[in-house]
């Protein structure tokens, strides 16, 4: 075997060692956080409001951290661009969703967040002190009290991040959208900012091990779009007409953002 052929083993090697360990460390630190962290850390108020922004800005430094570290370590590389148009509040925040830890980017970079996540994690979980303090919502909700549950938090001045596929992306391409996201944007009357991720190679996908990492380390890029101003769709229109039409704009911004990055990677190989 050649030099490089060795070197290369060794890398990949390091990585399937240095991503167990990263996953051990989000489970493990995220169960240590919820116990001790944040009860800790919201014991002295009882303003609920108070308690949410430190708890969410808590979860976001770990990420943050968590991120660097994977970096460190040669796990993954990310770049972002636009991330001055995170800054600000009361927008909800829609992505795409190639790979598991497009969550741990978002909630990194997002400030002030929250996010519908399993009842599981509400209910039967040792991240349920965070879930609760960070006020993130159930999504076993009825839809009605789901949607005045979103609409609540983005009047509070929180972002709301949103999977409108529901699900992990198919490798290579865009699941069709559900219309949950535009009907909470009408609702709240908010304006959107939708995030393109991409991975390559692609990396952490629906049912894949953990332990299926690429032979190099993935590259994620998370490219932030200009905010889309929710009022033009609602000038006139029936809110859900207003909702299909949001829906239909924004699948369309992924459609070109996805033809770009194919053209794009094409021309660069």
């Amino acid at each position: 075997m050649s030099g490089a052929g060795v070197v290369s083993r060794l890398d990949r090697l390091w990585r399937l060692i240095a991503t167990g360990l990263a996953f051990l460390a989000m489970f493990g630190g995220g169960a240590l956080i919820a116990t001790t962290v944040i009860p800790l850390a919201t014991l002295l108020t009882r303003d609920p409001a108070c308690r949410r922004r430190r708890a969410q800005a808590i979860v976001r430094r770990t990420f943050r951290a968590y991120l660097a570290a994977l970096r460190g370590l040669g796990v993954i590389r990310l770049d972002v661009v636009g991330a001055t148009r995170l800054a600000g509040g009361g927008r909800l925040v829609i992505a795409n969703h190639p790979t598991l830890l497009d969550v741990v980017i978002l909630m990194a970079l997002v400030p002030d967040a929250r996010c519908v996540v399993k009842h599981q994690l509400w209910h039967r979980s040792l991240l349920r002190p965070i879930v609760r303090v960070a006020g993130y919502i159930p999504n076993d909700l009825p839809s009605e009290e789901l949607m005045a549950r979103c609409a609540e938090s983005l009047a509070a001045g929180d972002n709301l991040i949103f999977f409108p596929e529901g699900t992990r992306s198919p490798p290579g391409g865009l699941l069709p959208f559900q219309r949950g996201f535009a009907h909470v944007a009408t609702l709240a009357r908010a304006d959107v900012l939708p995030v393109r991720i991409d991975c390559s190679p692609p990396t952490l996908l629906r049912g894949e091990a953990w332990y299926r990492i690429p032979e190099r380390a993935p590259s994620f890029r998370v490219d932030v779009g200009e905010p889309v101003p929710i009022a033009p769709f609602l000038n006139g229109a029936p809110r859900s007409l207003a909702a299909r039409r949001v829906k239909s704009h924004l699948e369309r911004w992924y459609a070109e953002r996805s033809s770009w990055m194919t053209s794009n990677a094409t021309s660069s190989g």
